[in-house]
C-alpha cells in the first residue's frame, strides 16, 4: 500500500483521552470538596452545559474566561443550589482534579505505539486548557509517543477555527498539506477544522452517528484502532 501521510493531528479528548470518565471523576471530587450535594443525574446535567459552552465557543460566541467563569454558575442555577462561593475559584479546583486524570479510550495507546513503529510524526491538537490537557497527556503515558501538544489556550484559537490550524501548520516540519492527516471524533471541531485548513481527516465515529450533508470527513472508522487498516 502506498505511504501518503507522514503527519497525523490527533486530537486528545474522546479520540485518545477518556474525557467523560475523567470528567465525571473530577465533578464528584470538587462537589464533595465543597460540600455540594449531587447525584449522577446532576453529573448528566453539567455534562450537558459544559457541552453546550464549548460548542457556543466553537462557534465564536463566547469567550473561554466567560466559560469558566459561567459554567459552574449554569450549573448552580440549574439544580437550584446557592452556592456563596466564587465559582471561578470552584473553577479552578475542578481543573485541578480533571488533571489527574488521564484514563484513555480503549486501543489508544496500542494504535499510537504501532503507529510511532511505522515512523508517523504524530502531535496533538486538543481544545481545553493547556496545563490540564498536559497533565492529562503526561499522566495517560503518552507523551512519549507525540511530538508535540497544540491546545487552544496557548494556540489563541480553538479548533475549528482556520487560525488554530494555521498555528500548528507554522509549526511543522511537514510544509506539504496533502501529507497532513487530522484524525478525530468531533465533527463540529475536528472534521470542520479540517475542512477549514483544506486538511484530510478520518472520523472517529465511534457512537454510529449519521453524518450530516455539512461535513465531509475524508475516511470515517468505527475506532481508533482502525486506522491501522489506513495507514500502511
Amino acid at each position: 500500500m502506498e505511504r501518503k501521510y507522514t503527519t497525523l493531528l490527533m486530537d486528545a479528548d474522546d479520540t485518545l483521552l477518556d474525557f467523560a470518565a475523567d470528567e465525571n471523576a473530577a465533578f464528584f471530587r470538587v462537589m464533595k470538596q465543597y460540600g455540594v450535594p449531587v447525584s449522577q443525574e446532576s453529573a448528566e446535567i453539567y455534562r450537558q452545559i459544559n457541552l453546550s459552552l464549548w460548542k457556543a465557543l466553537e462557534r465564536g460566541e463566547i469567550t473561554k474566561p466567560e466559560l469558566k467563569q459561567t459554567r459552574f454558575r449554569l450549573f448552580f442555577d440549574a439544580i437550584g443550589y446557592d452556592f456563596q462561593g466564587d465559582c471561578l475559584e470552584f473553577n479552578e479546583s475542578y481543573l485541578g482534579f480533571l488533571g489527574e486524570g488521564g484514563r484513555l479510550m480503549e486501543g489508544a495507546r496500542e494504535t499510537l505505539h504501532e503507529l510511532n513503529k511505522r515512523s508517523y510524526d504524530i502531535y496533538i491538537v486538543t481544545n481545553g486548557v493547556a496545563a490540564t490537557q498536559r497533565k492529562r497527556l503526561e499522566r495517560s503515558g503518552l507523551i512519549g509517543l507525540i511530538h508535540d501538544i497544540f491546545v487552544s489556550d496557548a494556540v489563541g484559537a480553538p479548533k475549528p477555527k482556520k487560525e488554530f490550524f494555521d498555528f500548528v501548520l507554522s509549526r511543522l516540519p511537514e510544509k506539504d498539506k496533502s501529507k497532513i492527516l487530522v484524525v478525530g471524533d468531533s465533527l463540529t471541531s475536528d472534521i470542520r477544522g479540517a475542512m477549514n485548513a483544506g486538511l484530510d481527516s478520518v472520523w472517529i465515529n465511534s457512537k454510529k452517528e449519521a453524518l450530516p450533508s455539512a461535513f465531509a470527513p475524508t475516511v470515517t472508522v468505527g475506532e481508533i484502532s482502525g486506522l491501522l487498516g489506513l495507514l500502511p
